[in-house]
């Protein structure tokens, strides 16, 4: 009798020793949630044929939670800036839809992502934006 509840222990601690290498394998409890939940890094920005990137060190947004969004950006030669809002995120559709202000002017957006990437346009004194931004 002691030696089967010792060999039903050993299968039991292996069983849970299995599982947990497992459950690290598959990634953690957000990637599996929320997996939209990131950073994203601006890797290609256009106005009209201008080149933005050549005027910022980095644009960045970050999804912090369930529901708020930041835009982190610095010019070169100045200092970092953050700007704060909402979003959505239909899980269905892959849809993230934001409203936030920057440089006097206000967008509002909603965009697929997919694979880790989206991209934000934007016609701003009719030339047009193009922002690539992809998860880091």
């Amino acid at each position: 009798m002691k030696r089967k509840l010792i060999i039903i222990a050993a299968i039991c601690s292996l069983f849970v020793l299995l599982s947990a290498c497992d459950a690290r394998d598959t990634g953690s409890l957000k990637s599996l949630t929320r997996p939209y939940i990131a950073q994203y890094e601006c890797t290609d920005a256009k106005l009209g044929n201008d080149d933005l990137l050549e005027k910022f060190d980095y644009i960045k947004i970050v999804l912090v939670d369930k529901n708020k969004l930041q835009l982190i950006y610095k010019l070169k030669m100045g200092e970092k800036r953050v700007k704060e809002s909402e979003y959505t995120f239909d899980a269905k559709t892959r849809e993230l839809s934001a409203d936030i202000g920057i440089f006097g002017y206000r967008f509002n957006q909603t965009t697929v992502v997919k694979d880790g990437k989206f991209t934000v346009t934007k016609t701003i004194l009719g030339k047009q934006l193009v922002m690539n931004f992809e998860s880091v």
